[in-house]
Parts: C-alpha cells; structure tokens; sequence
C-alpha cells in the first residue's frame, strides 16, 4: 500500500501538520524525491506539477479550485476541510494510486500476453530478438541495445539483433564486449540485470534471458551519463524477460533442428541447399533495401597430397579443422557453406568488395598460421586460394555472382594459389566449374 507523498507548497505549515497528523506517511516536499512520489498534495495557489504521480489532492481555498477544472486523477478538497481529517484523504488517495497501478500493470501482463502469442508464432530467431530487445527498450526508455544469442557450433555468444548506432566489433570473445563479472552478477540478481558505469558515468546494463541452467541469450544496452530514471521499469522488465525466456528457448530449439538439416555432416558448416536458399534471400534483402554484400569462394590448396601422404580420414579431419578456423574468423551474420569436396563459401551481409578483401585475408591467417593437429601424432600445414565478388558491383544475378567468384578463385589457384582475387570483368563469361 502507498504510503508516501510528495508535498507542493510555499507555506511552511502544511508539511508540519501532515507530519504531526499522519506519522505512519513519508513525506517529500524537495525536488527531484517529491516528483517521484505517486501521490502528490498540491497546495492552493500552486500550479499542477509535471512529476510521476498518479493522484494529485487539489487543496483550495476559498473556491479558488473548481470541481469543474478537475483533471483525470485530481482529487479537489477545500484547505481547511483536508486539514481537519488529512489521514483520511491520504488513505483514499493511496488506494487509489494502488488501483490504478495495478490496472496498468495488469493492462501491461495483457500486452505481453498478446506479444508472446506473436513471438510464439515466428520462427525466425533474429525477428524474435528484435521484438525482445525493441520492447525492453521501449520499457526502460533507452533508444540502444544487443541481444546476443548463444549459438552452438561456435560455443559463444554471437549478435542477433543490434541497433547501436556505435556499431559492433566481432572480437570471437565467449561474450564480446561484456566483462565476466558483470555477467556473474546479473545472473545471480533477482531482477535479472547488473548494471555497470565508469568514473565518468559511462557503462552497460546486462539482462540474460535463462531457462533453468541454460543461458539463452543476454541483452546488452550502453548507458551514458544523462540516463537515469529507467530504473523504475526495472520489475516490469524482469516480468517480462521471465514471460518470454521459454518462448525464445522454444524458437532457439526449433530454429537449430532446422538449422542441422542444412548443414554439412562432416564439418558442420551449411551445406549447397542452404547456399542456394539464402543466396537468393540476400540479393533480395540488397535490392530492397540498397545495401551491398559479397561472397568469398575459397579452396584449399595442395589437399590431395595430405590425402595420398596420410589417407582420406586425415583429409576428413582437415577439412572439419579448416572449417573451424574459417567459422572463428568471421561475423555471426556471416553464412560459411562448403560448397562441396574442399571448397567452402563465405556469404557476408552488407560488405563491400575492400571489406570482404579484409575478411579473406583474415581467415587465410587463421587457416595457415598455425599448422593443423589432425591427430596426436599428425600435423598439417595447408593454404587455401580465394576469389571475391560483390552484389552488385560485379553482378546482379546470383548465377553470375558465383561465376565471378569461382572464376576469381579459379585464377589465383591456378597461378600462385595461397592469395587473394577479386572478380574482373572477363569473369562474367567463364563458366562455373
């Protein structure tokens, strides 16, 4: 039950004699605690004030306050009449408060009622994160936020939705950009959240999304020093991370069934049925919405000689350590596909052709830094050869954007291999091998 109030007034008695006859009720009668309280006592000749509370006690004297000028959730009472019994009024206030909070909130289980019936009809996992992230957003006030989602063939946590105009750094960390400790803490809070700032007042708030012993995903939002205030919402969003956690897990396990059925069996990257799916996917995604992405054909050099020198099961190995590494260099939103026998295929989103230059050369380094551990007693040093095109630089259907690819790939492997090419012009008329 209420049972605090924030006092508005420029005598000095009011607030004396409220305490005198009210002892069981807290009183406020400086900024900012006073604006915070849900019921507020406006003294006659005060204008109406802008803070948080849900009824307002309307003092007057003689006549100056109108029942007619009362507004939703204003309570009109004449000074002297209010003083003789103001423990009686507070109460009535009080319980008026509690019973509209408690419609609100009420009306707000209602919403997530209804969003999780939505969630739980959608099976994309990227659109249910940004449903989630967006509402916890909207319910703390803060405009910024990550949801990482755990994906298991990388054993980390990678980004499914973010709309931090700072941009993200894939750094292959367990949890990038999220300090264990702070994990820890959210973890073991009640609320579901830990909250971190820095002596300038920068910092992040951490919410995970749990099912029982299982880490689903953990939201990440960015604080700045003027963000205050959202701490309020703070038991509205746990509720509503309680609410949606199972349906996440639901989505999170149907999504990785289907996800096995277009993978590669022996190195667990997609397989050529996802590739031609998604491709198309992609090319629409760009030509609706303007943006470019590009496509990195790799083929490992010089294989053969590890299957005639150690055996196929040895080249079986390689190939699985080979897709490893090229999945530890690259983005979440990246697509790694073996294309088939030892050629892979990387899709990247919304990267240009010196950007996919960057990847490729990256995941060369992670393939041929350091040699391979197929078995104890075997070790494999290997290179691979690439090509790059870009959608719609060097093509605008998904036929010739392979063919400028591999043809891209086809030239570098047939001279020096172990380099980079980018697709040419006179790549458009090669055919695809």
């Amino acid at each position: 039950m209420i049972s605090h109030a924030g006092i508005y007034s420029d005598r000095g008695d009011l607030l004396e004699r409220l305490r005198g006859a009210c002892p069981e009720w807290t009183f406020e009668d400086a900024e900012p605690d006073r604006d915070a309280c849900r019921v507020a006592i406006v003294d006659s000749g005060i204008d109406r004030p802008s803070g948080k509370s849900v009824v307002r006690v309307m003092l007057s004297a003689d006549g100056s306050r109108a029942s007619s000028e009362r507004r939703h959730g204003e309570l009109c009472v004449d000074r002297d009449v209010f003083l003789r019994a103001p423990c009686d009024y507070l109460v009535f206030a009080g319980d008026l408060a509690d019973a509209a909070m408690h419609a609100a909130q009420l009306e707000q289980e209602a919403e997530y009622l209804r969003q999780i019936h939505e969630l739980m009809t959608m099976v994309d996992a990227e659109a249910v994160s940004e449903r989630i992230t967006t509402t916890v957003l909207e319910l703390i006030g803060l405009p910024y936020g990550t949801l990482f989602l755990h994906d298991p063939r990388l054993e980390r946590y990678v980004v499914s939705y973010t709309n931090d105009p700072g941009g993200f750094r894939e750094t292959n960390e367990f949890l990038p950009g999220v300090p264990p400790d702070i994990l820890q803490k959210a973890l073991a809070s009640p609320q579901l959240f830990a909250v971190q700032r820095d002596s300038r007042g920068h910092g992040m708030i951490i919410m995970p999304l749990q099912v029982r012993e299982d880490l689903l995903a953990v939201i990440k939002i960015p604080l700045k020093p003027p963000d205050t205030g959202w701490e309020e919402s703070t038991t509205t969003v746990t509720k509503y991370l309680e609410a949606v956690a199972q349906v996440l897990s639901n989505i999170y396990q149907l999504t990785r069934s289907r996800d096995l059925a277009m993978r590669d069996d022996l190195t667990k990257a997609y397989n050529r049925r996802f590739f031609e799916t998604y491709l198309d996917e992609e090319i629409e995604r760009s030509r609706r919405y303007g943006t470019l992405f590009s496509i990195i054909f790799l083929d490992l050099d010089d294989l053969k000689t590890v299957n005639n020198f150690y055996g196929h099961l040895s080249g079986s190995r390689t190939l699985q350590e080979v897709a490893k590494r090229i999945l530890s260099a690259v983005r979440g939103i990246d697509k790694v596909v073996r294309f088939g026998g030892d050629e892979f295929c990387v899709i990247l989103p919304q990267t240009d052709q010196e950007q996919a230059v960057a990847v490729a050369n990256r995941i060369a380094r992670a393939i041929s830094s350091t040699a391979l551990h197929i078995d104890s007693n075997v070790e494999v040093s290997i290179t691979a050869s690439f090509g790059i095109a870009t959608y719609p630089t060097h093509a605008m259907s998904k036929e010739n954007l392979i063919r400028q690819a591999d043809a891209a790939m086809y030239r570098v492997k047939s001279t020096t291999k172990n380099a980079v090419g980018l697709a040419t012009v006179e790549d458009a008329t090669r055919p695809i091998r």
